[in-house]
């Protein structure tokens, strides 16, 4: 069975597919078969893919658009065909995120450090909690220094909820690379956004460890 991360967040403008294209590229890049589904009705995610298979010739991952159908029956025909499956979703909470939470191992949920996001995430974490997912909070465009980013880290450990290790900052590589059908890594291999989502997909390759197997 492969690995099933769903990426969602209430609050819009979190950065969910911004996070979703850069996990989708990077991990196919780091030897996983992966697959991506793409729930929002904007289809930004799938835009990107556009590009990048414009770009590329041919797209380094599985882009399931067969949109008449569940999360729960496309991930099933995915089976055996992924290692990991990263599933983007709209600003919204409704019973198809709630069914696809439960059909995930991993949800992630990007979080800017303001107290309206915070406020605005906590249904979220209700829901990761009601789905009995794990999940996985990431700070997202965090300012290098602010007062007020400190309290809110300070109140998210009050609450419990569980953060990633690594910090995303707010980089012009993100939506320049996203613009051109790549990630950031292709345009600044050396770069502060290259770098922290390679630690981002770290941590998800050690949560997944005993679920995935690498290619290579």
């Amino acid at each position: 069975m492969a690995f099933i991360i769903t990426i969602a967040q209430r609050k819009g403008g979190a950065g969910k597919t911004t996070i979703a294209c850069h996990l989708a590229a990077l991990l196919a890049k780091r030897g996983f078969r992966l697959a991506a589904i793409d729930l929002d009705d904007q289809k930004s995610f799938t835009t990107w893919a556009e590009r990048r298979k414009a770009r590329l010739g041919e797209l380094d991952f599985h882009l399931d658009e067969n949109v008449r159908f569940s999360p729960g029956f496309r991930l099933r025909r995915l089976d055996g065909l992924a290692d990991i499956v990263i599933i983007d979703t709209p600003p919204t909470l409704d019973s198809v995120i709630s069914k696809t939470m439960r059909e995930s191992n991993l949800v992630i949920a990007p979080l800017q450090l303001s107290p309206l996001d915070l406020d605005a995430s906590l249904p979220t974490a209700k829901m990761i909690g009601d789905a009995l997912a794990p999940g996985l909070f990431v700070i997202n465009r965090a300012p290098p220094r602010a007062r007020i980013a400190d309290l809110i880290r300070s109140k998210m450990k009050e609450l419990r909820l569980p953060i990633a290790r690594t910090e995303i900052g707010s980089r012009a590589a993100f939506a320049e690379s996203l613009a051109m059908g790549r990630i950031a890594s292709e345009i600044e291999p050396s770069g502060l956004a290259a770098k922290e989502v390679e630690k981002l997909s770290d941590q998800i390759i050690e949560l997944a460890k005993p679920r995935l197997k690498a290619v290579s």
